[in-house]
């Protein structure tokens, strides 16, 4: 870990006092983690922590840590301590009763390659990478145009356009639903069950009643690939899908294993690009120097999408597991403890990112860390980058005169996954 020097120092008092001054200009007051207040407006809350130690308790989650600063999430995130096969009282502390009737739930996450470590890890995702290279989402780009244009000539048509409800739903489920060979008329359902998982999956403070609709949801999901398995038996369309049967040969994958990593893919390939989606066109649609430049040149669109995932993350946080006692910046987390990455606080953290809250296409060498940061780093980040600059580019050409309904974002109570509920525009 890097020593900090005394210039450091004076850095931090004088960020320390400009927070303090625009605190009082804007009067916005800290809202306490994970409460409704912070889901729609987290970032005064973000500041706050930032002004902290680089690591600290969570006063809402007893016995639970987060980590705040850019820095200290580089840096953890790649430690081997923290492990992503996570115990289930670390990630769900509930009841003995009530854990034995979730069981298939947490045997379900178990399976998943986003929680497992090394090696096992390392084996599968080097199997699964040929599916997500640059070279296989490139020739999807065709599709994704497509899906696009198809959605946005269906948006002229309707009364009162919702680019979430019209656009930013559709699409990633309609391109990751077509690579798994999930027939269309499972998408609605498929969208539903998804954001049963999530709405679980993305809230750290949760609770037994989310968690048994997100069971349920898993059964149905795995069921729907137990048939689109079985009917798929024989036939080679060339797409994910018959990639992950052959993985599952080679890896001696189980049935229950690969319903594991399809059901994965479903979810994380559309929840997270949808938010991307409508996070893109309303922050574009709130900041008109930078929305012109988009509007008119291809690689404005691929900055701006870089800096939304910074700005307006996505992904807010995500978890892991500590295996032994860790000494960070004067701070101990114990063996056994659940440690939160607040990757959307390091993203303002302005010892990494000058004006750290100004939105800026502009920035360089964006290094955020809305994907992730170590061996678990996103598969699909390629695709959800494909599909964002897409639908944000041909979304804003189009429409000229797009301009927002709302005065007001309605961000959905999912913290985890930030985006929002609805996006109502003028076309």
């Amino acid at each position: 870990m890097r020593e900090h020097s005394p210039t450091d120092s004076m850095r931090v008092r004088l960020w320390r006092r400009e927070w303090s001054v625009n605190e009082v200009r804007t009067q916005k007051a800290a809202a306490p983690i994970f409460s409704p207040a912070f889901i729609q407006d987290p970032y005064p809350t973000y500041r706050e922590h930032l002004a902290g130690s680089a690591v600290q308790p969570l006063a809402a989650m007893p016995g639970r840590w987060a980590v705040f600063h850019y820095e200290a999430c580089s840096e953890l995130g790649r430690d081997p301590r923290l492990s992503s096969a996570r115990r289930v009282p670390n990630f769900f502390p509930a009841g003995t009763d009530d854990r034995r009737e979730l069981d298939d739930l947490f045997r379900h996450l178990g399976r998943w390659i986003l929680m497992k470590d090394a090696p096992e890890h390392g084996r599968l995702r080097k199997s699964m990478n040929s599916g997500f290279s640059p070279a296989v989402i490139e020739k999807l780009k065709p599709r994704v145009v497509s899906v696009v244009e198809e959605l946005l000539r269906q948006l002229e048509l309707v009364a009162e356009p919702d680019l979430v409800r019209d656009l930013a739903y559709p699409l990633p489920v309609r391109v990751i639903s077509r690579l798994l060979g999930v027939p269309d008329s499972l998408h609605p359902e498929c969208v539903a069950l998804s954001n049963d998982f999530a709405t679980w999956f993305g809230d750290p403070l949760r609770t037994v009643a989310a968690a048994r609709a997100a069971q349920a949801a898993v059964r149905r999901l795995v069921a729907l690939f137990e048939t689109i398995v079985r009917e798929r038996t024989g036939k080679n369309e060339g797409d994910l899908l018959d990639l992950m049967l052959e993985i599952a040969q080679q890896a001696e994958l189980t049935p229950e294993e690969l319903y594991a990593q399809c059901v994965l893919l479903l979810i994380a390939g559309h929840e997270t690009t949808r938010n991307l989606i409508g996070n893109g066109i309303y922050t574009l649609l709130r900041h008109p120097e930078a929305l012109a430049e988009v509007r008119a040149s291809e690689s404005a669109v691929r900055a701006a999408v870089e800096e939304v995932l910074r700005y307006e993350s996505p992904v807010q946080a995500y978890g892991r597991g500590t295996t032994e006692d860790i000494d960070y910046g004067g701070v101990r987390i114990p063996a056994g403890s659940a440690v939160f990455f607040i990757v959307a606080a390091a993203h303002r953290d302005p010892r990494h990112v000058p004006e750290p809250d100004r939105f800026d296409i502009h920035r360089k060498h964006n290094r955020h860390l809305a994907f992730g940061t170590d061996a678990h780093v996103c598969l699909g980040s390629t695709l959800a980058r494909l599909e964002g600059q897409i639908a944000i580019g041909e979304t804003l050409r189009r429409f000229p005169a797009l301009t927002l309904l709302d005065t007001e974002p309605d961000w959905s109570p999912i913290y985890a996954l930030r985006g929002l509920r609805r996006l109502r525009v003028r076309l």
